[in-house]
């Protein structure tokens, strides 16, 4: 069993007495899959509060990231996808040869200094909940480190595409088959909330397909919480609103049901192709979704069995209390509407 450590740099000296260290080697020898070792994996070469100073202090870079460039200890490959703050590059740890998915955070130099920040935070903090978590069906954060003036997380590489390529009408899964792949969605964020951690970005574009195993794996803990953690209590609104809960979109306390509304309409945008609500501007946007009763599942797609229309009605319900109690048993009624579907039915 491979043993895990978790360093320090303070001062040019090698320590790992911070909290989160000790809290990692703590857990060194426990594997991936256990849940009482659910940081396994995870090299976390700064505490986040070290990592997030060093960030702060760091240059202004002047380097831009391409394939075939050297970066730290990582080749870079190909460039898989960009976002408004992190670049993920396929990349070959050189350390020990495996290939790793290698999210890059990279801000254009005109954003303000605080927004900045509070993005090398994000990536770290992403770090630092994913290290709490060991589950086959969620992404592993193997390091984390701050190089040359770059915040970066090295992950698994997992083939596949993230399932926002299969929300449009014309690229839907087979109902049968989105309804285990929610299913395992909802499984793994029970074993998140189980943990105290909120993933508070449910999205199909959070939420990678492997075509040839059939598998999902959730991704991008970047805004997550954890439950008793007194930033769920804000109001500052972190995730894709089209997503969000009413009571996130509010700025209230987020619970474990709102990662489970957020599922639900992802599940009702798999199915049909569009968005439960839509609008030009985020106040309109919050309005519908706060106080307007989402499409019938029935009427969009009659051709689906009630029981799906069940399903997403109470995940999506506007008070909490109303939804599902956990994600176990969300997973439940979902696989129990699936297996009545035919497969062939498209």
């Amino acid at each position: 069993m491979i043993r895990r450590q978790c360093r320090s740099r303070v001062g040019g000296r090698m320590s790992d007495e911070s909290s989160l260290g000790r809290w990692l080697r703590n857990r060194s020898g426990a594997s991936r899959h256990d849940p009482d070792g659910s940081s396994a994996g995870l090299k976390l070469r700064q505490p986040l509060e070290i990592a997030l100073a060093e960030a702060q202090q760091s240059r202004r870079r002047t380097r831009v990231l391409r394939p075939g460039d050297r970066f730290h200890h990582f080749q870079l490959q190909q460039q898989l996808g960009r976002g408004a703050m992190a670049t993920v590059y396929r990349a070959v740890d050189e350390n020990d040869g495996k290939v790793v998915a290698l999210k890059v955070l990279t801000l254009a130099d005109d954003w303000p200094e605080e927004q900045r920040e509070e993005a090398r935070l994000r990536m770290l903090r992403e770090a630092e909940t994913a290290g709490r978590l060991g589950h086959p069906d969620i992404i592993e954060i193997n390091e984390a480190d701050e190089h040359d003036g770059f915040v970066y997380l090295a992950m698994e590489f997992v083939e596949g595409v993230n399932l926002a390529t299969h929300a449009g009408e014309s690229r839907l899964l087979p109902p049968r088959l989105v309804c285990e792949m929610c299913a395992r969605v909802a499984d793994a964020l029970h074993f998140a909330h189980q943990r105290g951690v909120i993933h508070r970005d449910v999205k199909p574009a959070n939420i990678v397909f492997d075509q040839r195993t059939r598998r999902v794996r959730v991704m991008d803990f970047g805004v997550a919480r954890l439950e008793d953690s007194r930033a769920t209590r804000t109001g500052i609104i972190l995730g894709s609103p089209s997503y969000m809960a009413p009571e996130q979109l509010d700025g209230r306390k987020v619970t474990a049901q709102s990662d489970l509304f957020s599922l639900g309409v992802s599940l009702f945008q798999l199915l049909t192709g569009t968005l439960p609500f839509r609008c030009d501007s985020i106040p309109g946007l919050m309005q519908k979704i706060a106080s307007e009763p989402h499409p019938p599942l029935s009427v969009v797609r009659p051709d689906l069995p009630p029981c799906l229309a069940e399903i997403v009605d109470r995940a999506m319900a506007k008070d909490p209390v109303a939804r599902f109690a956990t994600g176990a048993e969300m997973a439940q009624a979902l696989r129990d509407c699936g297996r009545g579907i035919d497969p062939a039915l498209r």
